[in-house]
């Protein structure tokens, strides 16, 4: 269960920083790191025998960084890495990557930090007081910290930087929470889009044209599943905020089993929680909502996984195992083809520059990756629980578990498998372009 899903019992935890489920870890499953510019050089960063340590994306002699190394959620530049200790931490700490035998050392002050990510060089932070800052992430020190914004909501700390703008949870007049945006160099007016709160990077999604925000219209309700979730989206050229199903929101439990991808919501109408609170998948069908409030039946099962290969062709992953790829048009499916993979458990399509790159599937034992004419190609052995990737960086990086935990690289077609370490890797920290 993640921390979106969390929702779905009680969502007592709301200081939870939707940025841990950013990074695919060991034993975690397969995500995403914030995007960057598309670069084929990165460094890959993982822990060996407790140790921490980086190794070039396409082979190469590795580094010993530290010694010891524990860390909740890590994020890095060229010249720092910067992590908190544990999930409960808010204390955000960075190491040195130029300076030998440096120490860790805290960043922030005394301020306890709920959620932070870096963008363009920057690191942003937003503390318990609702204050978002920013820094150069590579500041020698804390004397260029600087507050962009003073009126978060902490109870929703979740926030993202998109083409120049932080859009995160705000108090509006110091009592009701929006969602809003406001430049990323703290510059400018507030926009105000839409009463409520996003609960981050899983209800937030762009195109080249529109940005679309999943809202929580009621986030004051921590018992029940009402229906109060209403999809915006907002022109990125100007132009006002627009609602999709203002009059019709969907069901919290529904959108929170569900997912937002670049053109579409897909939920799950009818879900049901088992005895366990979790979802049960094998209730329910999915179902896609777009941009304009169009509603239309994607599955006849409920969906686990989507992901979005272009504007008008889906891949996804139901409650039974089983994997598709649906064509849309004109607001609805005009075709379907059920892939020959058995036990399916996720689907993902890797982004290198500004067009999709390849979409694979995963089972639990095998990855495939999917062709231009819908065929597969096989990659046996790669397991998605013990794998990570970053956006615009080429590969699939994973914990070969054929070769004693070592940590491999898959290319992008899953034609080639390259080796990066020999010996077992138990974790993969992050992924950072050079």
């Amino acid at each position: 269960m993640n921390d979106y899903q969390r929702y779905a019992k009680k969502f007592s935890l709301m200081l939870l920083v939707s940025v841990l489920t950013i990074i695919g870890i060991a034993g975690g499953g397969l995500n995403t790191l914030p995007a960057s510019a598309a670069s084929s050089n990165a460094y890959v960063y993982y822990i060996s025998d407790n140790d921490l340590y980086r190794v070039p994306s396409n082979g190469g002699s590795a580094q010993l960084i530290t010694e010891n190394f524990e860390s909740a959620y890590s994020l890095s530049t060229n010249k720092y890495l910067y992590f908190m200790m544990d999930e409960n931490s808010t204390s955000l700490q960075r190491l040195s990557l130029t300076e030998p035998s440096a120490l860790i050392t805290s960043f922030g002050g005394d301020k306890e930090i709920l959620n932070y990510t870096i963008n363009d060089n920057y690191i942003y932070f937003m503390d318990t007081t609702g204050s978002i800052y920013r820094s150069p992430a590579d500041a020698a020190d804390e004397s260029q910290i600087k507050r962009i914004i003073d009126n978060g909501d902490a109870n929703f700390p979740s926030f993202s930087i998109v083409k120049g703008r932080v859009y995160y949870n705000a108090l509006k007049s110091n009592s009701t929470t929006w969602v809003a945006s406001k430049a990323k160099d703290g510059s400018g007016n507030i926009l105000w889009i839409a009463s409520g709160a996003v609960y981050g990077a899983r209800h937030i999604q762009e195109n080249n044209t529109t940005l679309s925000l999943m809202v929580n219209t009621d986030p004051s309700e921590t018992e029940y599943s009402l229906n109060c979730m209403v999809l915006y989206s907002l022109p990125f050229n100007g132009g006002a905020p627009k609602a999709a199903n203002a009059k019709a929101p969907l069901d919290t439990n529904e959108v929170f089993s569900g997912k937002l991808t670049s053109n579409y919501y897909l939920y799950n109408k009818g879900i049901k929680l088992d005895a366990n609170g979790e979802y049960n998948y094998s209730t329910g069908k999915g179902y896609l909502i777009d941009k304009n409030g169009k509603i239309f039946q994607l599955s006849q099962s409920s969906v686990v996984e989507i992901s979005e290969i272009s504007s008008n062709k889906l891949a996804y992953v139901d409650a039974k195992g089983k994997a598709y790829v649906s064509t849309v048009a004109n607001g609805k499916v005009t075709s379907t083809k059920m892939l020959p993979i058995s036990n399916a458990t996720a689907v993902r399509t890797l982004m290198y520059g500004a067009a999709a790159g390849s979409t694979i599937f995963f089972n639990k034992t095998d990855a495939y990756v999917l062709n231009a004419d819908l065929s597969l190609t096989k990659a046996a052995g790669v397991v998605w629980e013990y794998m990570a990737y970053a956006l615009n960086i080429p590969g699939l990086f994973y914990i070969n578990e054929l070769d004693n935990d070592s940590l491999y690289r898959l290319s992008n077609d899953g034609k080639t498998k390259l080796r990066l370490s020999a010996d077992p890797v138990s974790q993969i920290i992050t992924i950072t372009a050079i």
